[in-house]
């Protein structure tokens, strides 16, 4: 039986996404959380998250703390950590994670994370003009954590810190900069997406830039690479083999397959954190509706359980995190895309692109970005054997010409 067509069982999860505040101290440009509002969790309802995941028969368990800007409630995560410490199972290993925009990180923050070993990633879009769409004038204060942390806690910088880059169409000029900056800065761990929400208009043929903006970025890192063995941008790191679900036979995300509870600020309890509504509208009438069939109830009612079992057939009828090859953008139909199961996007995006009604349209500008990535993922110097053989295929007929000289050397 397949991961996609086994209940999923409440006893059986293993990783936990809190939103402990709706509220957050910047108002990014392009942010999808666009109904931010000044609520935070209450400790009752921590508990009770916590207690559902702590009842798990699994033995390595996750938890991440996100926003808004999680660092306003940090006396909630100091708790929710204490009570873990004192309620888990000797054999249970609990991982901490936090996302967080680093302007309010302190250094009794640094060692609070240092202690009980949180994966940090730290949101920070490069250079100042880019980072100025995430918050203007913050990029000298992130600039100042990176060498505070390099000087104070170098062992914390290489282990616990990821840095993430969000990806848009204004940002585009400034990517090689960016990575160049933080190749400079000794991350070794940089993280690059677009944004969930399509920011303008992006003209079909603008992946010709996109693409000159990774081929640049592919020869830093490839530079950086044979100086010190190192890969630090992500995207073109070493991936394990595909599964099911990335060839378009099973769900595309973990809404449908994995084993994961999120939980909004008002104890709604979720398939993920990204159909929280303390921090967001929904753009598509159609992504409402969707939405609305996959809420779980409150994390403390009595029938969660009932309801967690019934998530991956509710996710099955949106159409929104299945069915990966029936997709479609304006490059072409995805089933005929040769990068197919090596694509990664959040399906709740579809809903986020602006006007669009149709669960099956894939925002270009992120289906620019997975073509681009995986084109200079494969030239990277352990590309694989099924990579080479991929190389070799002819383009699909459908193919969108502004991808026939890019991908295939003209018609």
């Amino acid at each position: 039986m397949s991961p996609y067509a086994r209940k999923m069982r409440l006893t059986e999860i293993d990783a936990l996404e809190l939103v402990l505040t709706a509220g957050c101290n910047l108002r990014c440009s392009y942010c999808y959380q666009n109904d931010k509002k000044a609520r935070s969790m209450e400790w009752s309802t921590l508990r009770a998250s916590l207690d559902v995941l702590l009842r798990s028969s699994t033995n390595d368990v996750q938890i991440l703390f996100i926003g808004g800007e999680p660092l306003l409630e940090f006396p909630l995560i100091e708790q929710a950590v204490s009570y873990v410490a004192a309620c888990r199972r000797p054999e249970m290993n609990v991982r901490y994670n936090i996302i967080t925009n680093g302007t309010l990180v302190t250094d009794a923050h640094v060692e609070f994370f240092r202690t009980h070993r949180f994966a940090v990633q730290l949101s920070f879009d490069g250079v100042p003009d880019a980072q100025d769409l995430r918050g203007r004038g913050t990029f000298t204060r992130l600039d100042a954590l990176l060498d505070r942390l390099q000087t104070a806690a170098p062992e914390f910088v290489v282990r616990q810190l990821a840095v993430s880059i969000t990806l848009l169409p204004e940002t585009l000029k400034w990517f090689p900069s960016s990575v160049a900056y933080f190749y400079e800065k000794g991350i070794e761990d940089l993280r690059i997406s677009p944004a969930l929400k399509q920011t303008g208009h992006w003209p079909v043929d603008r992946i010709e830039e996109l693409d000159r903006m990774f081929s640049e970025v592919f020869d830093l890192s490839l530079r950086h690479y044979r100086r010190t063995g190192k890969v630090p941008l992500q995207v073109f790191g070493r991936r394990d083999e595909m599964d099911g679900a990335a060839t378009g036979e099973g769900p595309i995300c973990a809404v449908g397959s994995a084993r994961k509870l999120a939980v909004d600020v008002d104890g709604s309890a979720l398939g993920c954190a990204t159909f929280a509504t303390s921090y967001q509208t929904f753009p598509a009438v159609f992504l409402r509706n969707r939405i609305e069939a996959l809420r779980l109830g409150r994390v403390d009612d009595a029938g969660l359980a009932d309801a967690f079992t019934r998530l991956p057939g509710a996710a099955r009828e949106t159409g929104l995190f299945t069915d990966k090859g029936q997709k479609h953008s304006a490059y072409g139909r995805c089933a005929e895309c040769r990068y197919l199961s090596s694509c990664s996007y959040c399906p709740v995006s579809i809903g986020q692109y602006g006007g669009n009604e149709d669960p099956r349209r894939v925002p270009d500008f992120l289906c620019a970005f997975n073509l681009v990535t995986n084109k200079y993922r494969e030239r990277f110097p352990w590309m694989s054997p099924s990579m080479e053989a991929m190389l070799a295929m002819a383009p699909p007929p459908s193919i969108h010409p502004a991808l026939q000289e890019l991908f295939f050397g003209g018609a």
